[in-house]
């Protein structure tokens, strides 16, 4: 499977999380928690995009199953 395949970008994140994209991006992309459990996988690009397990190994640790 190719790196781009395992990415999800912040729209597709925040569907998984359940949220609309300007929730996520306002309360949840920076806080300490969401960055030290899901790294941005392209820090010097004007996109962020995640490892979609990250995202769902978040989901689990907070019970957003």
């Amino acid at each position: 499977m190719t790196i781009e395949k395992q990415t999800v970008n912040q729209k597709q994140a925040s569907e998984m999380l359940g949220m609309c994209v300007n929730t996520f991006k306002k309360h949840y992309r920076d806080t300490p928690l969401f960055q030290r459990n899901v790294p941005n996988k392209t820090p010097n690009s004007r996109t962020f995009k995640y490892r979609k397990h990250d995202v769902e190994r978040y989901m689990q640790l907070n019970n957003w199953n």
